[in-house]
């Protein structure tokens, strides 16, 4: 979950300070992308393909996973940016 703060942080500034002006801790969403895998999130064709892309990959499980989970936040951007209330 730091890791994931810390990269948005790094690659989209506004967005990671707009989360934190508006009180959102990164905890609330992202403890369930990581812990379920994204499973909940996608549909089951797109999980079985980021199963492979995991277990295919040495660090799958941590490092793309990371990348996937900030590829999200980076795809709602423009409506995370909008959003005043959390």
């Amino acid at each position: 979950v730091n890791q994931l703060k810390e990269l948005i942080r790094r690659i989209d500034l506004p967005l990671h300070e707009h989360l934190q002006t508006h009180g959102v801790d990164y905890l609330q969403f992202s403890f369930r992308w990581m812990n379920n895998l994204l499973t909940r999130e996608i549909p089951l064709p797109c999980t079985i393909r980021l199963w492979d892309t995991y277990l295919a990959e040495s660090d799958g499980f941590a490092t793309f996973q990371l990348y996937v989970c900030a590829a999200f936040l980076l795809h709602w951007r423009e409506r995370l940016i909008l959003e005043q209330d959390f």
